[in-house]
């Protein structure tokens, strides 16, 4: 386990507090649960700290458009489900009283559910005989996933089907997928639908994450061999596969995320398109099959591939592009073999040079300040820190 991500929780964690309490309704109730509280209390005694409820369900069943369910330390074994939404500029806000304090041994999840946000929560399944996803989003949209930790889920870490508006963020994502013959993955988006519209650029945002140990370790029937264990993937925006519906051609990024030692590909790309997948790391993956690439882009349109770290395993692929039309792979740092991407001049063929035990730069790597800079770059890297100092770095990780 690498210190380089485990050391920036406690940096990172006052900033994200400050993105997550934003301005609500004046009438927004705030409701409390603990493993010492009681679900026989009253809506009006669980809006004190000191006579809180005891599930975390019993929160989401009351709760609704503006309200926050603030949940303490403890563990908690609960399949939660979102039973309501919120509103436009009014989220239902489900959050840890502290960062990773509230332990769900069980899932989080939603179907139609809208205007919603998970935060803080350590979640993981009850043992390895439930395929259950940790935190699964269906049909839903304006939805954040923030800060969470999400970890031996065999089923899939999070996963978010034929939904709209998504910003996932912040959260440590590892040790998923192992046993479902359905084939998951660390971070998945899978379908996404129109169901509302906003006038935000990006549709779907995918930054700051960190992936892991995601991996099956059973064959999927129909190749017999894993297909996925991927840290994060893009699956069929096009909508072509059964349950899809029109194209989705909203602009997607996926940015300053890490994704090293999954059994897949670190960020893949299936059917899919209008896609910026720029500023992240991705390093020793492709460990349970040979196909695919440390970011790969298959039957693929409007990709683009740009300021990355990309470093394989032994005889596997830093870039893989199959069958795609209009994509660019540029200034990126390459270290190993690609298949299907035309050389670029802006491209670095070789090591990025990390520091020793770290996935932050070396002073002297040429990934510094050797970015291409563009004018919605998110401000901060993986670590917390200010982006661009100087020019911006290929990568993850700025140097400071």
């Amino acid at each position: 386990m690498n210190h380089f991500f485990l050391s920036r929780l406690a940096s990172v964690s006052a900033i994200v507090v400050g993105m997550l309490l934003l301005a609500s309704s004046v009438d927004a109730a705030n409701y409390y649960v603990a493993t010492w509280g009681s679900d026989n209390r009253s809506s009006s005694e669980a809006q004190s700290r000191s006579t809180p409820w005891r599930t975390i369900q019993r929160g989401l069943d009351t709760a609704g458009s503006g309200d926050q369910v603030i949940v303490f330390d403890g563990t908690y074994s609960e399949h939660v489900s979102f039973r309501r939404g919120g509103s436009r500029n009014n989220d239902l806000i489900l959050r840890t009283q502290n960062t990773h304090g509230a332990r769900i041994v069980g899932s989080i999840s939603a179907s139609d559910k809208n205007y919603i946000r998970i935060q803080g929560f350590d979640v993981r399944n009850p043992g390895d005989q439930q395929l259950t996803k940790g935190i699964s989003l269906y049909r839903c949209h304006h939805v954040k996933v923030r800060s969470n930790r999400v970890h031996d889920c065999y089923g899939g870490g999070i996963a978010i089907d034929r939904s709209d508006w998504i910003l996932v963020e912040w959260n440590l994502v590892f040790r998923n997928a192992y046993w479902d013959v359905k084939q998951h993955s660390g971070i998945s988006i899978y379908q996404p639908q129109y169901r509302s519209s906003d006038s935000q650029k990006y549709g779907i945002i995918i930054r700051n994450n960190t992936c892991w140990r995601n991996w099956n370790y059973v064959d999927n029937p129909l190749w017999g061999r894993p297909t996925d264990g991927n840290g994060i993937v893009l699956d069929d925006f096009l909508n072509e596969q059964p349950g899809g519906g029109a194209p989705y051609d909203r602009m997607t990024v996926v940015e300053n995320n890490l994704c090293f030692g999954n059994g897949g590909q670190g960020i893949h790309n299936y059917l899919s398109q209008n896609v910026r997948i720029r500023n992240n790391t991705c390093v020793n993956n492709l460990g349970s099959f040979d196909f695919g690439g440390e970011v790969s882009v298959v039957s693929c349109n409007r990709i683009y591939v740009y300021n990355n770290i990309l470093s394989p395993r032994a005889n596997k692929n830093a870039a893989l592009q199959y069958q795609s039309t209009d994509f660019w792979f540029g200034f990126n740092i390459i270290d190993g073999p690609t298949r299907g991407v035309p050389q670029d001049g802006s491209n670095i063929y070789g090591p990025a040079l990390f520091q020793s035990g770290s996935f932050k730069l070396e002073p002297f790597s040429p990934a510094v300040d050797s970015g291409l800079p563009r004018s919605d770059q998110f401000y901060l890297d993986i670590d917390g820190q200010r982006r661009a100092v100087g020019n911006i770095d290929r990568g993850a990780a700025e140097l400071q």
